[in-house]
């Protein structure tokens, strides 16, 4: 976990890749190795998601537990081909690694972004040829170039062997930097409202009207001409204040939105039936009018919905999810200005796959619009600026961190940062992005290619050690 924020030591992250295949490969028996698998999964995710203990301990403990087990896939694979050829072992080896972050990012329940390795390379200068193969793309290249070194050091490999795939990644790397996918569009000046809440991580009386008030409060303090487009966070209004719900909250939004000549974009949730509610971003134009919407489609599994809820019925913190959230149709981008802007919803931003899934749709912008009230003053905030951050890189554009307690950041494609700002604080944060009018990435267009690619590769070699087997015993 010392790749990541707070530390992100990325070079020591790469190095505990090749200690643990070094491990597994040479484990006395299959059994040891398969521990040693759970072991090293639930030594990396424990202190990696220790501030889910924020939310309960019940939404951390088995977290850990579930993704600790993609780890034991890995160990099975590394000490099953220990004796096969070089590159066999390490094919094997780097398409289960590839699989296993693969289907982690989609199941259970719809996945779990947190810890792909190739979010390591945020805090590099490789960060900028994410725009080719992702951060999908970058776990197989230090997978790979881990296992060319333990295959080095056990004397499998000659120095010619081994340097291939890290001289790729090197040749990849300093390609990014060369030929550096930007937003070199027109220019935007943005404002985003940090409103805080009254009591993050808990709730208390008014909260929701108190969070909206904070604000139109901070809204109210901009003057026109400042800006183009002010973004007010996930869950800035929502059920009693909700502006849809209830007209004379939209009326004081488009109030702001008139007296600025400024289009904002709204964070908020409100019910649907006794059971339901919907979680969206609207737009509002400068004529005060909402104009569009967007809803999330991806809920947070046990904190927007409960899956299979008459099974956990029993649990007491669930009592805090009474309803479950309804689903978005997809993607959407709204006209700011002429220009295109895509949203996604907080934990979708941890995702590649939902803001490449709006610059696809013709986004030249995307803001990320986040809450993250209750994970406390812990490295949350930064992990998942973080994540954005690569998705700046990976898609080129600059993306808009919005969140309602912070941190918020501008995050452009070329690595560089407006802000944070603190945690926990009433603040604006003021930054200029660009739109970006080259047409949109290889890895926009092609996604995961490099992860889908190896994840074959890897599936093709246990097939044919399957067949392999078979024969052998015929």
């Amino acid at each position: 976990m010392l790749g990541y924020p707070p530390f992100s030591w990325s070079p020591v992250a790469w190095l505990g890749v090749a200690i643990l295949l070094w491990t597994w490969t040479g484990s006395a028996s299959r059994a040891r190795a398969l521990v040693s698998g759970y072991l090293a999964g639930a030594a990396f995710f424990g202190p990696l998601l220790w501030w889910l203990n924020n939310v309960e301990l019940i939404a951390y403990v088995p977290l850990v537990l579930v993704e600790a087990l993609f780890f034991v896939w890995i160990a099975w694979v590394a000490w099953r081909f220990r004796t096969a050829a070089p590159w066999t072992w390490l094919l094997a080896v780097v398409g289960a690694w590839a699989l296993s972050e693969a289907v982690r990012v989609r199941a259970p329940v719809g996945g779990f972004p947190w810890g792909v390795l190739g979010l390591t390379v945020d805090n590099t200068p490789l960060r900028a040829s994410a725009q080719w193969i992702g951060a999908s793309g970058w776990s197989v290249l230090l997978v790979g170039s881990a296992a060319a070194g333990v295959l080095l050091v056990r004397s499998r490999f000659t120095w010619r062997s081994a340097a291939i795939i890290p001289g790729a990644a090197v040749l990849i790397g300093a390609l990014g930097l060369a030929f550096p996918a930007t937003a070199d569009g027109d220019a935007l000046q943005v404002a985003v409202i940090q409103g805080n809440s009254p009591c993050p991580g808990s709730t208390c009386p008014n909260e929701r009207r108190i969070i909206f008030e904070h604000h139109l409060e901070l809204t109210r303090s901009l003057e026109p001409g400042e800006t183009d487009l002010v973004i007010w966070p996930e869950s800035a209004t929502g059920f009693s204040s909700d502006p849809i719900a209830h007209p004379e909250f939209a009326e004081l939004i488009g109030n702001e939105a008139r007296r600025l000549g400024v289009y904002l974009l709204v964070g908020g949730d409100r019910p649907e039936g006794d059971t339901e509610f919907v979680n969206s971003n609207l737009l509002v134009d400068p004529s005060g009018a909402i104009v569009a919407e967007y809803r999330k489609t991806h809920p947070v599994p046990f904190g927007e919905y409960v899956p299979a809820r008459p099974l956990f019925d029993w649990i007491p913190a669930l009592d805090r999810v009474p309803r479950d959230m309804v689903r978005g149709p997809g993607p959407v981008t709204f006209d700011v200005g002429g220009h295109q802007v895509g949203t996604v919803i907080s934990y979708e931003g941890a995702f590649a796959r939902y803001p490449r899934a709006a610059v696809a749709k013709g986004g030249d912008l995307v803001v990320v619009a986040t809450n993250e009230a209750s994970f406390g003053d812990s490295p949350a905030a930064d992990q998942f600026i973080a994540m954005s951050r690569m998705r700046a890189a990976e898609n080129g554009v600059d993306v808009v961190h919005a969140a309602i307690t912070g941190r918020s950041a501008v995050l452009r494609a070329d690595g560089s940062v407006a802000g944070p700002t603190g945690l926990f604080t009433g603040e604006i944060l003021h930054g200029k992005v660009g739109t970006r009018s080259a047409g949109p990435t290889i890895y926009t267009q092609l996604g995961d290619w490099l992860q889908i690619l190896a994840s074959l590769v890897g599936l093709v070699v246990l097939a044919g050690s399957a067949v392999g087997s078979v024969r052998s015993k015929v």
